[in-house]
Protein backbone atom coordinates (compact mmCIF):
# COMPACT_ATOMS: atom_id res chain seq x y z
CA UNK A 1 0.00 0.00 0.00
CA UNK A 2 1.32 3.68 -0.55
CA UNK A 3 2.75 4.99 2.51
CA UNK A 4 -0.42 7.36 4.20
CA UNK A 5 -0.40 9.55 6.78
CA UNK A 6 -1.54 8.67 10.00
CA UNK A 7 -5.05 9.91 11.46
CA UNK A 8 -5.00 13.75 11.75
CA UNK A 9 -4.97 13.26 16.14
CA UNK A 10 -1.77 11.32 16.00
CA UNK A 11 -0.08 11.98 13.03
CA UNK A 12 3.87 10.82 12.68
CA UNK A 13 6.36 10.84 10.10
CA UNK A 14 8.66 8.91 9.72
CA UNK A 15 12.68 10.07 10.47
CA UNK A 16 15.21 9.70 7.85
CA UNK A 17 16.19 6.23 8.02
CA UNK A 18 12.31 5.15 7.62
CA UNK A 19 12.43 5.80 3.76
CA UNK A 20 12.04 2.55 1.89
CA UNK A 21 12.16 1.66 -1.33
CA UNK A 22 8.29 1.53 -0.89
CA UNK A 23 5.44 0.04 -0.37
CA UNK A 24 4.44 -3.84 -2.59
CA UNK A 25 1.67 -1.56 -4.18
CA UNK A 26 1.29 1.92 -4.58
CA UNK A 27 -1.69 3.76 -6.44
CA UNK A 28 -1.52 7.50 -6.86
CA UNK A 29 -2.17 10.12 -9.34
CA UNK A 30 0.92 10.32 -11.76
CA UNK A 31 -1.04 13.71 -13.39
CA UNK A 32 -4.06 15.27 -14.45
CA UNK A 33 -5.47 12.57 -16.48
CA UNK A 34 -3.46 9.56 -15.78
CA UNK A 35 -3.65 6.66 -12.96
CA UNK A 36 -0.83 5.07 -11.92
CA UNK A 37 0.33 2.01 -9.92
CA UNK A 38 3.55 0.41 -9.24
CA UNK A 39 3.99 -3.29 -7.90
CA UNK A 40 7.44 -4.29 -6.46
CA UNK A 41 8.72 -7.83 -6.55
CA UNK A 42 11.65 -8.42 -4.33
CA UNK A 43 14.89 -10.10 -5.86
CA UNK A 44 15.22 -13.22 -4.05
CA UNK A 45 18.22 -16.29 -4.34
CA UNK A 46 15.23 -18.68 -5.34
CA UNK A 47 15.51 -19.58 -9.17
CA UNK A 48 12.20 -18.23 -9.70
CA UNK A 49 9.59 -16.21 -8.47
CA UNK A 50 5.81 -16.80 -9.13
CA UNK A 51 3.49 -13.52 -8.60
CA UNK A 52 0.06 -11.97 -9.79
CA UNK A 53 -1.81 -8.80 -8.98
CA UNK A 54 -5.35 -7.10 -9.58
CA UNK A 55 -6.60 -3.84 -10.46
CA UNK A 56 -9.96 -2.86 -10.95
CA UNK A 57 -11.32 0.35 -11.19
CA UNK A 58 -15.32 0.84 -10.63
CA UNK A 59 -16.63 3.92 -12.67
CA UNK A 60 -21.00 4.67 -13.03
CA UNK A 61 -22.05 3.40 -16.31
CA UNK A 62 -23.41 6.50 -17.35
CA UNK A 63 -19.99 8.04 -17.77
CA UNK A 64 -18.33 5.27 -19.41
CA UNK A 65 -17.93 5.47 -23.50
CA UNK A 66 -15.71 4.11 -26.13
CA UNK A 67 -12.35 3.17 -24.45
CA UNK A 68 -9.27 1.02 -25.74
CA UNK A 69 -7.98 0.02 -23.04
CA UNK A 70 -4.73 -1.20 -24.41
CA UNK A 71 -3.61 1.77 -25.92
CA UNK A 72 -5.00 4.16 -22.71
CA UNK A 73 -2.29 1.89 -20.74
CA UNK A 74 1.29 2.23 -20.60
CA UNK A 75 4.15 -0.17 -18.70
CA UNK A 76 7.51 -0.30 -17.39
CA UNK A 77 9.57 -2.02 -15.66
CA UNK A 78 12.68 -1.12 -13.64
CA UNK A 79 15.41 -2.18 -11.45
CA UNK A 80 16.01 -0.90 -7.84
CA UNK A 81 19.05 -0.97 -5.59
CA UNK A 82 19.99 -1.30 -2.35
CA UNK A 83 21.64 1.73 -1.10
CA UNK A 84 24.29 1.06 0.82
CA UNK A 85 25.55 -2.04 -0.93
CA UNK A 86 29.51 -1.41 -2.75
CA UNK A 87 28.79 -0.69 -6.19
CA UNK A 88 30.51 -2.77 -8.92
CA UNK A 89 29.78 -0.87 -11.96
CA UNK A 90 28.97 2.83 -13.14
CA UNK A 91 24.99 1.48 -14.20
CA UNK A 92 24.97 0.07 -10.89
CA UNK A 93 26.03 3.01 -9.60
CA UNK A 94 23.81 5.28 -11.13
CA UNK A 95 20.63 2.71 -10.60
CA UNK A 96 21.66 3.42 -6.92
CA UNK A 97 21.56 7.32 -7.09
CA UNK A 98 17.85 6.72 -9.19
CA UNK A 99 17.12 4.89 -5.76
CA UNK A 100 18.07 7.78 -3.50
CA UNK A 101 15.88 10.15 -6.26
CA UNK A 102 12.67 7.90 -5.47
CA UNK A 103 13.14 8.23 -1.83
CA UNK A 104 13.21 11.61 -1.92
CA UNK A 105 10.14 11.39 -3.72
CA UNK A 106 8.26 9.69 -1.37
CA UNK A 107 8.95 12.11 1.59
CA UNK A 108 7.48 14.99 -1.01
CA UNK A 109 4.42 12.35 -1.58
CA UNK A 110 4.11 12.20 2.07
CA UNK A 111 4.77 16.01 2.86
CA UNK A 112 1.34 16.43 -0.18
CA UNK A 113 -0.74 13.94 1.26
CA UNK A 114 -0.49 15.15 5.18
CA UNK A 115 -1.46 18.79 3.80
CA UNK A 116 -4.75 17.01 2.34
CA UNK A 117 -5.49 15.19 5.62
CA UNK A 118 -4.96 18.68 7.00
CA UNK A 119 -7.55 20.47 4.24
CA UNK A 120 -10.18 18.04 5.76
CA UNK A 121 -9.33 18.54 9.64
CA UNK A 122 -11.27 21.28 11.15
CA UNK A 123 -8.45 22.83 12.99
CA UNK A 124 -4.77 22.61 12.15
CA UNK A 125 -3.15 21.27 15.55
CA UNK A 126 0.90 21.47 16.41
CA UNK A 127 1.80 17.96 15.60
CA UNK A 128 0.19 18.40 12.19
CA UNK A 129 2.50 21.12 11.06
CA UNK A 130 5.42 19.44 13.07
CA UNK A 131 4.68 16.12 10.69
CA UNK A 132 5.20 18.28 7.87
CA UNK A 133 8.36 19.62 9.22
CA UNK A 134 9.75 15.91 10.01
CA UNK A 135 8.72 15.10 6.04
CA UNK A 136 10.99 18.23 5.29
CA UNK A 137 13.64 17.62 7.81
CA UNK A 138 13.68 13.67 6.27
CA UNK A 139 14.23 14.56 2.75
CA UNK A 140 17.12 17.11 3.71
CA UNK A 141 18.25 14.42 5.99
CA UNK A 142 18.86 11.67 2.88
CA UNK A 143 20.19 14.41 0.35
CA UNK A 144 22.66 14.95 3.29
CA UNK A 145 23.05 11.19 3.99
CA UNK A 146 23.64 10.53 0.26
CA UNK A 147 26.63 13.38 -0.05
CA UNK A 148 28.54 12.67 2.75
CA UNK A 149 28.25 8.62 1.86
CA UNK A 150 26.98 7.09 -0.98
CA UNK A 151 28.32 9.55 -3.62
CA UNK A 152 31.71 8.95 -2.47
CA UNK A 153 31.58 5.52 -3.99
CA UNK A 154 31.65 6.55 -7.48
CA UNK A 155 34.72 5.42 -9.28
CA UNK A 156 35.12 9.12 -11.63
CA UNK A 157 34.94 12.55 -10.09
CA UNK A 158 32.90 13.77 -13.61
CA UNK A 159 30.27 10.73 -12.43
CA UNK A 160 30.12 11.78 -8.97
CA UNK A 161 29.56 15.92 -9.59
CA UNK A 162 26.59 14.90 -11.96
CA UNK A 163 25.21 12.62 -9.49
CA UNK A 164 25.03 15.76 -6.65
CA UNK A 165 23.80 17.80 -9.11
CA UNK A 166 21.04 15.35 -10.32
CA UNK A 167 19.84 14.81 -6.22
CA UNK A 168 20.09 18.87 -5.88
CA UNK A 169 17.72 19.52 -9.37
CA UNK A 170 15.51 16.94 -7.70
CA UNK A 171 15.26 18.09 -4.05
CA UNK A 172 14.98 21.32 -5.50
CA UNK A 173 12.03 20.41 -7.75
CA UNK A 174 10.48 18.63 -4.69
CA UNK A 175 11.12 21.30 -2.55
CA UNK A 176 8.81 23.37 -5.02
CA UNK A 177 6.01 20.78 -4.88
CA UNK A 178 5.62 21.30 -1.14
CA UNK A 179 5.73 25.14 -1.33
CA UNK A 180 2.49 24.54 -3.86
CA UNK A 181 1.15 22.12 -1.86
CA UNK A 182 1.74 24.65 1.10
CA UNK A 183 0.00 27.76 -0.20
CA UNK A 184 -2.91 25.61 -1.81
CA UNK A 185 -3.38 24.59 2.10
CA UNK A 186 -2.91 28.09 3.29
CA UNK A 187 -5.40 29.58 0.75
CA UNK A 188 -8.29 27.30 1.99
CA UNK A 189 -7.85 27.65 5.74
CA UNK A 190 -7.53 31.42 5.12
CA UNK A 191 -10.95 31.03 3.09
CA UNK A 192 -13.01 29.14 5.62
CA UNK A 193 -11.37 31.41 8.41
CA UNK A 194 -10.15 27.97 10.12
CA UNK A 195 -7.72 28.45 13.67
CA UNK A 196 -4.55 27.67 13.26
CA UNK A 197 -2.76 29.00 10.55
CA UNK A 198 -0.22 30.61 11.87
CA UNK A 199 1.59 27.81 12.97
CA UNK A 200 2.06 26.85 9.11
CA UNK A 201 4.50 30.11 9.31
CA UNK A 202 7.04 27.84 10.99
CA UNK A 203 6.38 25.20 8.25
CA UNK A 204 6.75 27.55 5.72
CA UNK A 205 9.73 28.63 7.40
CA UNK A 206 11.13 25.48 7.48
CA UNK A 207 10.67 24.90 3.96
CA UNK A 208 11.96 28.10 3.12
CA UNK A 209 15.67 27.44 4.93
CA UNK A 210 15.93 24.44 3.03
CA UNK A 211 15.96 26.25 -0.67
CA UNK A 212 17.70 28.63 0.56
CA UNK A 213 20.66 26.44 1.60
CA UNK A 214 20.31 24.41 -1.12
CA UNK A 215 20.90 27.03 -3.37
CA UNK A 216 23.60 28.43 -1.65
CA UNK A 217 25.05 25.05 -2.09
CA UNK A 218 24.55 25.04 -5.82
CA UNK A 219 26.28 28.33 -5.82
CA UNK A 220 29.34 26.90 -4.10
CA UNK A 221 29.43 24.17 -6.28
CA UNK A 222 29.36 25.91 -9.35
CA UNK A 223 25.87 23.90 -10.62
CA UNK A 224 23.49 25.60 -13.25
CA UNK A 225 20.94 28.08 -11.83
CA UNK A 226 18.33 30.20 -13.60
CA UNK A 227 17.37 33.56 -12.18
CA UNK A 228 13.00 33.57 -12.04
CA UNK A 229 12.65 36.23 -14.35
CA UNK A 230 14.55 34.77 -17.42
CA UNK A 231 12.30 32.73 -19.06
CA UNK A 232 15.48 31.48 -21.68
CA UNK A 233 17.45 30.65 -18.65
CA UNK A 234 14.46 28.59 -17.21
CA UNK A 235 14.09 27.44 -20.19
CA UNK A 236 18.14 25.63 -20.35
CA UNK A 237 17.57 24.89 -16.58
CA UNK A 238 15.00 22.54 -17.32
CA UNK A 239 16.28 21.14 -20.64
CA UNK A 240 19.72 20.45 -18.07
CA UNK A 241 16.87 19.02 -15.21
CA UNK A 242 15.66 16.10 -17.94
CA UNK A 243 19.19 15.00 -19.40
CA UNK A 244 20.56 14.71 -15.69
CA UNK A 245 17.56 12.22 -14.80
CA UNK A 246 17.55 10.27 -18.50
CA UNK A 247 21.14 9.48 -17.89
CA UNK A 248 20.84 8.21 -14.27
CA UNK A 249 17.22 6.54 -14.81
CA UNK A 250 17.48 4.82 -18.20
CA UNK A 251 19.46 2.33 -17.17
CA UNK A 252 17.09 1.27 -14.48
CA UNK A 253 14.36 0.64 -16.87
CA UNK A 254 13.78 -3.06 -18.49
CA UNK A 255 13.28 -3.24 -22.31
CA UNK A 256 9.91 -4.77 -22.73
CA UNK A 257 8.35 -7.32 -25.49
CA UNK A 258 4.62 -7.50 -25.57
CA UNK A 259 2.19 -9.13 -28.15
CA UNK A 260 -1.82 -9.73 -28.33
CA UNK A 261 -2.48 -13.50 -27.74
CA UNK A 262 -5.23 -12.88 -30.81
CA UNK A 263 -3.12 -10.91 -33.27
CA UNK A 264 -0.40 -13.63 -32.64
CA UNK A 265 -2.48 -16.40 -33.84
CA UNK A 266 -4.87 -14.78 -35.52
CA UNK A 267 -3.86 -16.59 -38.56
CA UNK A 268 -4.08 -19.91 -36.71
CA UNK A 269 -7.45 -19.37 -35.40
CA UNK A 270 -8.95 -17.77 -39.10
CA UNK A 271 -7.03 -20.99 -40.88
CA UNK A 272 -9.16 -23.44 -38.49
CA UNK A 273 -12.45 -21.28 -38.68
CA UNK A 274 -12.29 -21.26 -42.34
CA UNK A 275 -11.77 -25.51 -42.36
CA UNK A 276 -14.85 -25.76 -40.06
CA UNK A 277 -16.88 -23.57 -42.57
CA UNK A 278 -16.08 -25.38 -45.72
CA UNK A 279 -16.45 -29.04 -44.03
CA UNK A 280 -19.96 -27.18 -43.18
CA UNK A 281 -20.48 -26.20 -46.75
CA UNK A 282 -19.52 -29.65 -47.85
CA UNK A 283 -21.42 -31.31 -45.58
CA UNK A 284 -24.79 -29.33 -46.47
CA UNK A 285 -24.29 -30.42 -50.10
CA UNK A 286 -23.71 -34.08 -49.61
CA UNK A 287 -26.69 -34.28 -47.46
CA UNK A 288 -28.43 -32.59 -49.99
CA UNK A 289 -27.33 -34.62 -52.87
CA UNK A 290 -27.84 -37.64 -51.35
CA UNK A 291 -31.66 -37.62 -50.98
CA UNK A 292 -34.03 -38.55 -54.25
CA UNK A 293 -36.25 -36.35 -55.56
CA UNK A 294 -37.42 -35.49 -58.50
CA UNK A 295 -35.70 -33.53 -60.99
CA UNK A 296 -36.82 -30.41 -60.65
CA UNK A 297 -37.53 -29.51 -57.19
CA UNK A 298 -34.40 -31.44 -56.64
CA UNK A 299 -32.15 -29.16 -58.48
CA UNK A 300 -33.96 -25.95 -57.12
CA UNK A 301 -33.46 -27.65 -53.28
CA UNK A 302 -29.67 -28.45 -54.01
CA UNK A 303 -29.33 -24.87 -55.41
CA UNK A 304 -31.00 -22.88 -52.74
CA UNK A 305 -28.67 -25.43 -49.76
CA UNK A 306 -25.58 -24.28 -51.67
CA UNK A 307 -26.36 -20.97 -51.81
CA UNK A 308 -27.53 -20.55 -48.12
CA UNK A 309 -24.65 -22.61 -47.66
CA UNK A 310 -22.18 -20.35 -49.34
CA UNK A 311 -23.37 -17.80 -47.31
CA UNK A 312 -23.19 -18.95 -44.30
CA UNK A 313 -19.66 -19.66 -44.72
CA UNK A 314 -17.93 -16.27 -44.29
CA UNK A 315 -20.21 -15.59 -41.29
CA UNK A 316 -19.63 -18.72 -39.93
CA UNK A 317 -15.49 -18.43 -40.43
CA UNK A 318 -15.73 -14.92 -38.55
CA UNK A 319 -18.21 -16.28 -35.45
CA UNK A 320 -15.33 -19.15 -35.10
CA UNK A 321 -12.49 -16.72 -35.03
CA UNK A 322 -13.67 -14.31 -32.35
CA UNK A 323 -14.95 -17.64 -30.30
CA UNK A 324 -11.85 -19.43 -30.52
CA UNK A 325 -9.64 -15.89 -29.87
CA UNK A 326 -12.26 -15.34 -26.98
CA UNK A 327 -11.60 -19.10 -25.39
CA UNK A 328 -7.71 -19.17 -25.74
CA UNK A 329 -7.62 -15.24 -23.62
CA UNK A 330 -10.32 -16.18 -20.85
CA UNK A 331 -7.66 -19.96 -20.35
CA UNK A 332 -4.55 -18.04 -21.31
CA UNK A 333 -3.97 -13.87 -21.09
CA UNK A 334 -5.24 -11.29 -23.83
CA UNK A 335 -1.06 -9.70 -23.75
CA UNK A 336 2.07 -11.19 -22.97
CA UNK A 337 4.55 -9.56 -21.78
CA UNK A 338 8.91 -9.94 -21.29
CA UNK A 339 10.77 -7.20 -19.54
CA UNK A 340 14.46 -7.78 -20.66
CA UNK A 341 18.02 -6.79 -19.57
CA UNK A 342 18.55 -3.63 -21.48
CA UNK A 343 20.29 -4.74 -25.01
CA UNK A 344 23.77 -4.57 -25.41
CA UNK A 345 25.12 -3.62 -28.78
CA UNK A 346 23.42 -6.37 -30.95
CA UNK A 347 22.44 -9.10 -27.92
CA UNK A 348 19.04 -9.30 -26.31
CA UNK A 349 19.38 -9.38 -22.65
CA UNK A 350 17.74 -12.11 -20.24
CA UNK A 351 14.18 -12.29 -19.79
CA UNK A 352 13.85 -11.06 -15.84
CA UNK A 353 10.06 -10.72 -16.06
CA UNK A 354 8.10 -13.02 -18.10
CA UNK A 355 3.77 -11.87 -17.19
CA UNK A 356 0.46 -12.80 -18.86
CA UNK A 357 -1.84 -10.08 -18.59
CA UNK A 358 -5.45 -9.36 -19.04
CA UNK A 359 -7.87 -6.16 -19.10
CA UNK A 360 -11.36 -6.40 -19.37
CA UNK A 361 -14.06 -3.92 -19.04
CA UNK A 362 -17.81 -5.78 -17.24
CA UNK A 363 -20.83 -4.52 -16.15
CA UNK A 364 -22.31 -4.58 -12.48
CA UNK A 365 -24.96 -3.43 -10.31
CA UNK A 366 -23.88 -1.60 -6.94
CA UNK A 367 -26.22 -1.36 -3.98
CA UNK A 368 -26.62 2.17 -3.55
CA UNK A 369 -25.20 3.62 0.20
CA UNK A 370 -27.72 6.46 0.40
CA UNK A 371 -30.66 4.10 0.35
CA UNK A 372 -29.75 1.31 3.01
CA UNK A 373 -31.87 -2.34 2.80
CA UNK A 374 -33.97 -0.32 0.05
CA UNK A 375 -32.05 -2.89 -2.31
CA UNK A 376 -31.88 -0.02 -4.95
CA UNK A 377 -29.05 -0.07 -7.12
CA UNK A 378 -27.25 1.61 -10.00
CA UNK A 379 -25.35 0.25 -12.99
CA UNK A 380 -21.31 0.13 -12.88
CA UNK A 381 -18.77 -0.76 -15.38
CA UNK A 382 -15.57 -2.29 -13.76
CA UNK A 383 -12.37 -2.22 -15.09
CA UNK A 384 -10.12 -5.27 -14.51
CA UNK A 385 -6.38 -5.67 -14.91
CA UNK A 386 -4.99 -8.84 -14.23
CA UNK A 387 -1.24 -9.78 -14.41
CA UNK A 388 0.11 -13.29 -13.73
CA UNK A 389 4.10 -13.33 -14.25
CA UNK A 390 7.49 -15.34 -12.93
CA UNK A 391 10.47 -13.30 -12.05
CA UNK A 392 13.89 -14.82 -12.92
CA UNK A 393 16.55 -12.67 -11.23
CA UNK A 394 19.40 -11.49 -13.24
CA UNK A 395 22.88 -13.05 -13.34
CA UNK A 396 25.01 -9.96 -14.61
CA UNK A 397 27.46 -9.32 -11.89
CA UNK A 398 26.52 -5.61 -12.95
CA UNK A 399 23.16 -6.16 -11.27
CA UNK A 400 24.11 -7.95 -8.34
CA UNK A 401 23.14 -4.91 -5.79
CA UNK A 402 19.45 -4.64 -7.18
CA UNK A 403 17.16 -5.38 -4.61
CA UNK A 404 13.75 -5.88 -6.21
CA UNK A 405 11.84 -5.36 -9.75
CA UNK A 406 8.96 -2.74 -10.01
CA UNK A 407 6.05 -2.82 -12.11
CA UNK A 408 4.86 0.62 -13.21
CA UNK A 409 1.62 1.12 -14.85
CA UNK A 410 -0.06 4.38 -16.33
CA UNK A 411 -3.90 4.48 -17.06
CA UNK A 412 -5.08 7.75 -19.46
CA UNK A 413 -8.70 8.49 -17.86
CA UNK A 414 -8.60 11.22 -20.32
CA UNK A 415 -11.93 9.98 -21.63
CA UNK A 416 -13.86 9.93 -18.45
CA UNK A 417 -13.53 13.82 -18.11
CA UNK A 418 -15.79 15.16 -20.78
CA UNK A 419 -18.73 13.15 -19.01
CA UNK A 420 -18.86 14.88 -15.71
CA UNK A 421 -20.24 18.24 -14.64
CA UNK A 422 -18.15 21.54 -13.94
CA UNK A 423 -15.81 21.18 -11.25
CA UNK A 424 -17.43 23.59 -9.17
CA UNK A 425 -21.16 24.29 -7.63
CA UNK A 426 -21.12 27.92 -6.58
CA UNK A 427 -23.76 28.59 -3.36
CA UNK A 428 -24.81 31.60 -1.87
CA UNK A 429 -24.40 33.18 1.55
CA UNK A 430 -24.05 36.35 3.07
CA UNK A 431 -21.10 37.84 4.21
CA UNK A 432 -20.90 38.51 8.25
CA UNK A 433 -18.41 41.50 8.01
CA UNK A 434 -20.39 43.42 5.22
CA UNK A 435 -23.89 41.96 5.45
CA UNK A 436 -23.59 41.34 1.09
CA UNK A 437 -23.74 38.25 -0.92
CA UNK A 438 -20.84 35.93 -1.23
CA UNK A 439 -20.97 32.91 -3.42
CA UNK A 440 -18.90 29.70 -2.10
CA UNK A 441 -17.53 27.38 -5.02
CA UNK A 442 -17.41 24.00 -3.42
CA UNK A 443 -15.84 21.24 -5.30
CA UNK A 444 -17.67 18.81 -7.47
CA UNK A 445 -15.55 15.71 -7.05
CA UNK A 446 -16.35 11.45 -8.20
CA UNK A 447 -15.45 8.92 -5.66
CA UNK A 448 -14.50 6.44 -7.79
CA UNK A 449 -13.10 2.63 -5.74
CA UNK A 450 -10.03 0.70 -6.77
CA UNK A 451 -9.73 -2.44 -5.48
CA UNK A 452 -6.49 -4.26 -5.46
CA UNK A 453 -5.10 -7.67 -4.68
CA UNK A 454 -1.37 -8.74 -4.54
CA UNK A 455 0.17 -12.63 -4.28
CA UNK A 456 3.42 -12.80 -3.24
CA UNK A 457 5.93 -15.38 -1.52
CA UNK A 458 5.63 -13.12 1.19
CA UNK A 459 1.73 -13.73 1.37
CA UNK A 460 -1.28 -12.41 0.11
CA UNK A 461 -3.12 -8.79 0.23
CA UNK A 462 -6.40 -7.25 -0.32
CA UNK A 463 -6.44 -2.87 -0.27
CA UNK A 464 -8.71 -0.52 -1.07
CA UNK A 465 -8.53 3.26 -2.31
CA UNK A 466 -10.68 6.14 -3.72
CA UNK A 467 -9.61 7.62 -7.19
CA UNK A 468 -10.95 11.53 -6.23
CA UNK A 469 -11.96 13.10 -10.04
CA UNK A 470 -13.09 16.17 -11.15
CA UNK A 471 -13.57 17.73 -14.85
CA UNK A 472 -10.58 19.10 -14.13
CA UNK A 473 -8.93 16.11 -14.03
CA UNK A 474 -7.56 13.68 -11.34
CA UNK A 475 -7.33 15.34 -8.15
CA UNK A 476 -5.74 13.10 -5.59
CA UNK A 477 -5.99 9.11 -4.86
CA UNK A 478 -7.15 8.20 -0.80
CA UNK A 479 -7.15 5.45 1.52
CA UNK A 480 -10.45 3.69 0.44
CA UNK A 481 -12.90 3.77 2.98
CA UNK A 482 -15.81 4.83 0.07
CA UNK A 483 -14.16 2.13 -1.52
CA UNK A 484 -16.12 -0.32 0.38
CA UNK A 485 -19.72 1.88 1.15
CA UNK A 486 -21.63 -0.32 -1.42
CA UNK A 487 -21.83 -4.14 -2.36
CA UNK A 488 -21.34 -4.97 -5.76
CA UNK A 489 -24.28 -7.43 -7.74
CA UNK A 490 -22.60 -8.86 -10.38
CA UNK A 491 -23.84 -8.16 -13.47
CA UNK A 492 -22.38 -11.37 -16.02
CA UNK A 493 -24.30 -11.02 -19.21
CA UNK A 494 -23.32 -7.44 -19.55
CA UNK A 495 -20.02 -8.38 -19.16
CA UNK A 496 -17.12 -8.11 -22.09
CA UNK A 497 -13.48 -7.88 -22.77
CA UNK A 498 -11.27 -5.21 -24.76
Amino acid sequence: MVLAAEPLDEIRAPTPAALSLGEPVEVLVHDATRLAWNVTVPLTTERQTHYSFELELEVPANLVGVVDLWSALESYARLDDAVGIAQTSGEAFRRSVATISSKLARARDGFVRHCALIQSSATVEENHAGALRLWLAAMSAELANARSAHLEKAAEHDERRLADEFLSIQLWAMLTDCARSLLELRRTLDERGQPGVALLDEVEATLAGGLKDEIAYRWKAEFVLAEPVNTLQLERFLSRMRWLKKHFEHVCFLDIETYQVAHRLGGWFSALAAMLAYLWFVLVQIAVASRPSATGSGVVVLALATALAYVSRDRLKELGRNWLAGRVQRMFAQRVTRYRMPRRERQRGSVVVAARESFSQSGAERLDPSEPGSGAAHDVTLFRFMHRGVLTPPTSRAVTSAAQVRLMYRLDLSWLFPRLHDAVRGFASIDEHTGGIAIVDVPRNYELPIRVSVERPEGAEKLLWTLIVNKNGLVRVAEGEAAARGALVPHPARGHSS
